[in-house]
């Protein structure tokens, strides 16, 4: 919903990051609100991860067509090619929108049907923060995060594909941005498609006109399905209560691990660690826990001198194998730096990742506490200094641990008042049971 809100009052230009945007039916509804915003003049430009494009997007005649529309520019972070197999483990985790000079849009979900809309129940619960600028493009985290894009569009890890810019002095969010795009797609133009992306040269010919033509088909379903959004969401293109619905911050600081594809320092890490030096109550949310020496380290030093608590998905009811996995290894290790651990056992997996830090400061964006995370992948942490946010937080924290299941280090276990006992069933005991020993040689890729 706000996504697409976001996209339809969007009026000079639009950029979207994610990690895994999918051509199912939400990743399809975000598709034609951005092939809408295109038709309208709207300086549109797409970041995606090499991999999941690959996967999910390289057949895709909706994406195709959408990236062949004038005024709609794809970057692709870290492809997959023969070339860069040994690079292929850096990928890009962000997941962010950025709406003219006003507002954006940053956390955990991915851009599919597992995160956003109500097309399926097998869904996972995740946060993100929308941030209202009243200053109209003063605010220091809009443009931190807009200098941000700027970094990462530029990586050579980034290749540009398709769209044709009708004039990049309109592009307000990169227009050094908007002259490397150029650059590339000339360098491509004897490919039709690259990657599953069309190329469409910069000036319109006949040659490009048809290439526009052949997804007529698509742009008469991407038309269609958003009038069906406009029917059933009847706001997306009028809704003004941005700063009605939004809470005030005294102050919000993007961090992030860097941009390259390549071995990252901490950065994200270590400023939590340092932001909880002088804390008294530290609760950290995050799907699974995956930790080397630093971060054990890091966890036994918050826990010295601040009450942590760790809220995880418990086994039974964890989405990603590999942290349930690593969970039963490692429990002990996590159980002896002194933090209280929480087993959540939500109705659904919970995706969030976030740090609240006594009644004022709240983290929160991609950044899961694991290696890949902490030493590999692009991400992005949201330093929020607002009372009412961290307040609403802890709510819903609080929730969470009523359906949690308390583990301490020595041994005692509490169940939270509305926590829930699942079995596992003897299939998944024993897929577990396997992936136990074959991840041990592999956490830190995990």
């Amino acid at each position: 919903m706000w996504r697409l809100r976001m996209i339809g009052a969007a009026k000079k230009s639009i950029v979207l990051a994610t990690f895994d945007l999918r051509a199912d039916e939400s990743g399809t509804d975000l598709l034609a609100a951005l092939d809408q915003a295109a038709k309208r003049g709207v300086e549109i430009k797409l970041l995606i991860d090499g991999i999941y494009q690959q996967l999910f997007l390289n057949g895709s005649k909706d994406f195709q067509a959408l990236a062949a529309r004038e005024n709609v520019v794809v970057g692709v972070y870290n492809p997959v090619t023969p070339a860069g197999l040994f690079k292929l483990n850096y990928r890009m985790h962000d997941k962010y929108v950025i709406v003219d000079d006003e507002m954006y849009l940053l956390g955990g979900r991915n851009s599919n049907d597992i995160f956003l809309g109500d097309y399926t129940t097998d869904i996972n619960v995740d946060r993100d923060i929308l941030v209202w600028d009243i200053t109209k493009g003063e605010g220091e985290s809009l443009q931190e995060l807009e200098a941000y894009f700027r970094q990462i569009w530029n990586e050579d890890c980034v290749q540009i594909k398709g769209g044709r810019k009708k004039n990049s002095s309109d592009i307000s969010v990169s227009e050094e941005a908007a002259d490397d795009s150029e650059d590339a797609e000339s360098n491509s133009k004897n490919s039709n498609i690259v990657n599953g992306i069309p190329n469409v040269e910069n000036e319109i010919t006949d040659e490009t006109q048809e290439k526009l033509s052949k997804y007529e088909k698509q742009y008469q379903s991407l038309e269609m399905r958003y009038a069906s959004l406009k029917e059933k969401y009847t706001d997306i293109e009028d809704y003004s209560s941005w700063q009605e619905d939004t809470i005030p911050a005294n102050k919000i600081t993007l961090v992030n691990n860097g941009t390259h594809a390549g071995p990252k320092t901490p950065l994200v890490l270590q400023t939590i660690r340092y932001l909880a030096q002088n804390a008294e109550n530290v609760t950290i949310q995050t799907p699974y826990v995956i930790c080397n020496g630093y971060m054990y380290d890091t966890l036994n030093e918050i826990a010295s001198h601040a009450q942590l608590k760790i809220i995880l998905n418990a086994v039974e009811k964890g989405s990603n194998p590999w942290g349930c996995t690593d969970y039963l290894n490692q429990k002990k290790k996590i159980l002896n730096t002194g933090a209280d651990v929480y087993e959540l056992m939500n109705e659904v997996p919970v995706h969030t990742k976030a740090v609240l830090l006594d009644d004022r400061l709240s983290v929160v964006g991609s950044y899961n506490l694991d290696m890949r995370s902490t030493y590999l992948d692009t991400e992005l942490m949201l330093v929020i200094d607002s009372k009412e946010l961290n307040q609403q937080i802890q709510s819903t924290e609080g929730t969470y641990i009523e359906k949690s299941k308390e583990v301490l280090s020595n041994g005692q276990e509490t169940e939270g008042a509305q926590y829930e006992t699942k079995v596992l069933n003897w299939q998944k005991k024993l897929f577990y049971g396997v992936l136990r020993i074959i991840i041990r040689p592999l956490r830190q890729l995990l």
